[in-house]
């Protein structure tokens, strides 16, 4: 009997599946009338005055780069070639975290925040983002937000992404770890009672990272003069058995509890504003792991000889705060004590702290625009004396949009800045704190098919804690000046748009704070509707570039960027793209570095980390309202 080989029943299967499911998306009869996602969103952040305004849920035409964070977040940056490895920004505030932390704040971008989303939809929302490309590079996203009931309501976010670059070919690892490896996880549940005198969020968040870690290239200039293949098979790197792994979790309870209020034993009212006070309870428990663990370490690197060995950090943490909300007038002030009890290991070394902290945050609405400010103390433990005090204008308008922002902080340094123990280097310093006056300004205005954002900053730090060769940490007492301008014009027309930004940094000591004097990114595209207008699709190209600066460069087991004093040229990659939405169904295709190998060889991203070559990468996207 004749039997088909398997792989022509699959290819069949597959064609037949496809043909069905595009037909279906693509099918403008009444059969299949499409109804946009009704999905909105609030964070919790709004609870605290009373507003629980709601924003619509972005389901426009995908941008390709959506899967990679620091692209939206935290451009112009450095890292080590890689989605989901270290980074550093090159122009981020300097406003450091007032509170006890490790400070191993090189994956920071790809992390979720504290801060949680509330969906609000009708019906159960599902988002599934997928991209994925040569060299084992894949990014995964899951977004599902659903309300039980009318007042209770949960949903889950899910990031995966993982990176195999095949450059490094004597990693003895390779084959065991990815290059780049990220998982992200956010549940939240969200309840309140019919008169929504009390409500309450919780909250679990967990973060992991595993990296292979390469420590860069032996040899830049030979990698320069490989071509193909070559590049592959002859890449030698510092680490050749090294990976680091950042672990973080945390559980949050959040309680609001409203006296007073509308609701009566006839009328029921679940609005906010009907209320003029609240009491707040939080209390979270947080973990955060931090390993570095080299099999085969080599003297040359760590200027001495050392056994295979894991280092090794752990901060635990229970957190409660206790506030007050009261309406004051046209303003809401909130005001609340902090409670931290923190246990931090440390190799062998066991450190407990208790921190104490008061906290007020405030908000007046004026006319047509609103005054905002904020003001955090140290009262005991770790960041005593420390302090953040910031003042905020908003002026929002359809047209035209002012912000004014004023802020003086004085912080303790991080707990690694301070003490580090590994077994290749350790220190005990006794740094002053840190202090950060800045100015900072921005005014957006849209004029026709343009809108134009204008932004300035500028700030005095003083006592930057810098890292400086491969075991050497410091402290720059004296005043150094930060001056940042940015512009950004966005252009539509029905068939055309861009996307284009220029930004202008001066730092008064490139030595401690080094940054690129330009930068810019562009994104040019076109765009169309076919099949009765059904389908939107989007063609473009974009790009990022800046200036040569003396760039740090990662040492993976500080888990820092050290300074260099070495010139670093960045070539700008090209990347070109088409995208498609119709329905709720966005795909995207992208030649990432596409002209690679047509204009030379030595890409990199950062010292001694060459680029991702050219490839192809593929980006889904389906939104689902069942």
């Amino acid at each position: 009997m004749f039997a088909l080989p398997k792989y022509v029943i699959i290819t069949f299967l597959f064609t037949s599946c496809s043909t069905s499911l595009f037909s279906q998306i693509l099918d403008t009869s009444s059969a299949h009338n499409y109804k946009p996602a009704d999905v909105a969103v609030y964070n919790t952040d709004q609870l605290l005055f009373f507003t629980n305004e709601v924003s619509p849920f972005d389901t426009s035409l995908n941008l390709f780069y959506n899967y990679y964070p620091s692209y939206q977040n935290a451009f112009p940056f450095v890292d080590l070639g890689l989605e989901a490895t270290p980074i550093l920004t090159l122009s981020e505030k300097s406003t450091p975290s007032l509170s006890l932390r490790l400070g191993a704040d090189q994956l920071t971008p790809y992390l979720y925040d504290d801060s949680i989303r509330i969906y609000q939809t009708t019906n159960p929302f599902t988002r599934l983002n997928y991209s994925q490309g040569a060299n084992e590079m894949l990014s995964i996203e899951v977004t599902h937000a659903q309300q039980i009931s009318e007042r209770l309501s949960f949903g889950v976010d899910y990031r995966r992404i993982k990176n195999q670059n095949f450059y490094f070919s004597n990693l003895q690892n390779f084959s065991r770890v990815r290059m780049g490896n990220l998982f992200n996880t956010k549940f939240y549940t969200s309840y309140y009672t019919p008169n929504r005198k009390y409500e309450m969020v919780s909250s679990y968040i967990w973060n992991k990272s595993k990296n292979t870690v390469s420590g860069g290239l032996i040899s830049d200039s030979t990698f320069n003069t490989q071509f193909g293949r070559e590049k592959l098979n002859n890449s030698l790197v510092n680490y050749t058995n090294a990976t680091g792994t950042l672990a973080q979790n945390k559980f949050n309870v959040t309680q609001y509890f409203r006296p007073g209020g509308a609701s009566n034993d006839t009328v029921l009212d679940t609005r906010l504003s009907q209320f003029d006070d609240q009491f707040y309870l939080s209390t979270s428990l947080k973990n955060e792991r931090i390993e570095f663990e080299d099999n085969d370490p080599d003297s040359l690197i760590y200027g001495t000889v050392l056994l295979a060995f894991k280092d090794s950090a752990y901060h635990r943490s229970i957190e409660n705060e206790l506030g007050y909300t009261r309406k004051l007038g046209k303003g809401t002030l909130f005001a609340s004590v902090i409670h931290d009890y923190s246990n931090i290991f440390q190799n062998d070394s066991i450190q407990s702290y208790q921190n104490l902290f008061f906290k007020i945050r405030g908000k007046i609405d004026l006319n047509q625009s609103a005054v905002s400010y904020r003001y955090k103390m140290g009262l005991m433990g770790f960041n005593q004396g420390d302090y953040l005090l910031e003042g905020m204008y908003q002026l929002p308008n359809k047209k035209k949009q002012i912000q004014l922002t004023i802020l003086s902080q004085q912080t303790e340094p991080t707990l690694f800045q301070q003490t580090f123990l590994s077994n290749a280097v350790q220190w005990y310093n006794a740094f002053s704190k840190i202090g950060i006056t800045r100015i900072s300004g921005s005014i957006s205005t849209s004029i026709d098919r343009q809108n134009i954002k204008f932004e300035m900053l500028g700030e005095a730090i003083q006592g930057i804690v810098y890292y400086h060769s491969n075991d050497q940490i410091s402290q720059h007492e004296p005043t150094v000046n930060y001056f940042k301008t940015a512009i950004r014009h966005q252009l539509r027309y029905p068939h055309l748009g861009s996307d284009i930004g220029f930004l202008f940094q001066y730092s008064s000591n490139e030595k401690v704070l080094p940054r690129p004097r330009t930068s810019a990114s562009g994104n040019l595209f076109s765009e169309f509707r076919l099949f009765q207008k059904k389908l939107r699709v989007q063609l473009g190209m974009r790009t990022y570039w800046f200036a040569t600066f003396n760039s740090p460069r990662y040492n993976p087991y500080t888990r820092s960027w050290h300074i260099t004093n070495t010139s670093f040229q960045m070539n700008p990659p090209l990347q070109i793209y088409a995208n498609a939405q119709v329905k709720s169904f966005c795909m995207g295709i992208e030649f990432f570095h596409a002209q690679q190998g047509f204009m030379g060889e030595d890409y990199y991203s950062s010292p001694s980390y060459p680029m991702m070559p050219r490839s192809l990468r593929l980006n889904i996207r389906w939104d689902l309202n069942n």
